[in-house]
């Protein structure tokens, strides 16, 4: 009988949230996660509110909480999709203001649609922005990492790369010309066909890609 009892209870729990959800989602789901939070207390500390005698009920009371709120996922979304759509009808400025909170993609993509002059004015912002934190990681201070990676490109135009030998720095000149491009001075002693160290210097501009860390040669002359 208590068994009969309980089942009939949590069958009229999980009835009310279904009904609560068609009717008002926002109560429902107040409600849901507020049974939830009693019957989670009840399970951990063994509570006894009216009508959850036990800590298995209060199991079960939980469980038919979580249905209850996969049920209401659908309900909730399409639920903010009319709120949305009402708000574009009759407030511009909320429904903007909205939707950036929620999606910065499908605000944009509103903005553009809605009031392109501002779109216009926000997609510069964010171009000057992106393009000074990319210009902002090309500083002088890459130049060595330059002057190391044009290196390889340099070794592919030697007799014998395998006895090339780079000083530790880099020539006078070498800097970084902007845009992410550098220019590099060297000298490099290496073998010739005779087995015999000769001094080669060379000069180059190499590019640096920010936002993938890579390196690219644009020009390179090996004289020797």
């Amino acid at each position: 009988m208590h068994f009969l009892i309980a089942y009939l209870e949590l069958t009229a729990l999980t009835v009310l949230l279904v009904i609560l959800t068609y009717a008002h989602v926002e109560v429902a789901m107040w409600t849901t996660f507020g049974i939830f939070v009693v019957a989670t207390l009840c399970l951990l500390f063994g509570w006894k509110p009216p009508r959850i005698t036990g800590r298995f009920k209060a199991f079960m009371v939980m469980f038919v909480c979580f249905g209850a709120a996969i049920f209401m996922g659908p309900k909730i979304q399409a639920h903010q999709e009319a709120e949305l759509a009402n708000l574009r009808a009759t407030d511009v400025e909320a429904y903007l203001t909205t939707l950036r909170s929620q999606d910065e993609v499908r605000w944009l993509n509103a903005l553009k649609e809605l009031r392109p002059e501002e779109y216009e004015v926000e997609a510069k912002r964010r171009q000057n922005t992106a393009t000074g934190a990319y210009l902002a990681e090309c500083t002088d201070d890459k130049a060595g990492l330059a002057y190391v990676m044009l290196q390889n490109e340099v070794r592919e135009q030697l007799r014998a790369p395998s006895t090339a030998d780079f000083p530790g720095r880099y020539e006078p000149g070498t800097r970084h010309l902007g845009d992410c491009i550098y220019q590099v001075f060297g000298k490099v002693d290496a073998q010739n066909g005779f087995g015999a160290m000769l001094r080669t210097t060379f000069e180059g501009k190499v590019q640096y890609f920010p936002e993938s860390g890579g390196w690219r040669t644009l020009e390179l002359k090996v004289e020797g």
